[in-house]
């Protein structure tokens, strides 16, 4: 069969616009014809061979989580343009990533650990790297500029507590949230197993939530899923509240009539594969 660069049909398939986007890939061992590494652009491969890209998503984001909120924005009709944001929960970075590629002009990125960020954001000038930093620390309430948009990926502390301490960071603004439904039910048992993806356990969870915000004074402006799973396969979701100043528009009083739909397309979704997700 004829034999044709690899680069050209990286390039030729849309895997990548260039050999200098494509090349840290091939470097790094992550593209293969027919599951062999190729680590060349310039070396001979069959016209039909099958190429996989691992980790692609990266040529995009630098985690998953860029991915994520990425659907959330755009589900909610979010505007990250010219905004000065705060990501709680920063790790690698990948809502800090989404947030300037989404026009955001400076990025707060916080995390209570440290050494996570990717090399990338922490020599952005958009990005102040702050790390060893929890969302309850002082310091987040005398920024300046104020945040006008938190984002927040929590994975020990309940959304309730995190929501509530946004209040004490910026006077007004919004919020869009990932839920993760294993950290915010009660039972200890389901917490051992990871057992979370039911429908009755999701809903409640969903529910409880979703009063309490009503009940702390927050307007609801939208409720999706995450467009990937998160760890242990479970479900999560997004929530976009406002405080501060009514919303012209709310559904605080039909945030039920989401799960359904919401709560059954993240049942559909497969098990996200890092080394076989997206591409061409």
């Amino acid at each position: 069969m004829k034999k044709v660069f690899l680069i050209d049909r990286l390039i030729a398939e849309n895997w990548f616009d260039s050999e200098k986007e494509a090349l840290p890939f091939i470097m790094a061992g992550r593209v293969l014809a027919d599951d062999r590494q190729v680590l060349s652009g310039k070396e001979k491969i069959s016209a039909g061979s099958v190429i996989r890209v691992k980790e692609y998503y990266k040529k995009k984001y630098v985690s998953k989580g860029g991915l994520k909120l990425e659907k959330a924005l755009a589900d909610f009709c979010a505007d990250a343009g010219g905004i000065v944001a705060l990501d709680c929960g920063a790790a690698a970075g990948g809502f800090t990533d989404c947030l300037l590629r989404h026009g955001a002009r400076l990025v707060y990125a916080v995390d209570a650990g440290h050494g996570e960020l990717a090399a990338k954001l922490v020599n952005d000038a958009r990005v102040v790297c702050m790390e060893r930093t929890n969302i309850s620390d002082g310091i987040l309430s005398g920024l300046d500029p104020a945040p006008e948009l938190i984002t927040l990926d929590l994975s020990y502390l309940s959304l309730k507590t995190g929501v509530s301490e946004c209040k004490k960071i910026m006077q007004s603004g919004k919020i869009i949230a990932l839920i993760k439904p294993i950290v915010e039910v009660g039972s200890s048992e389901i917490k051992r197993s990871g057992d979370i993806n039911r429908r009755e356990i999701i809903e409640g969870v969903l529910a409880d939530l979703c009063g309490f915000f009503i009940s702390s004074g927050f307007d609801i402006l939208g409720l999706t899923h995450s467009p990937v799973r998160g760890n242990r396969d479970a479900a999560e979701y997004f929530v976009y509240l406002q405080f501060g100043e009514a919303a012209a528009q709310n559904i605080n009083l039909t945030y039920i009539d989401y799960f359904e739909k919401i709560i059954g397309e993240s049942f559909a979704l497969a098990k996200f594969d890092k080394n076989n997700f997206g591409g061409p």
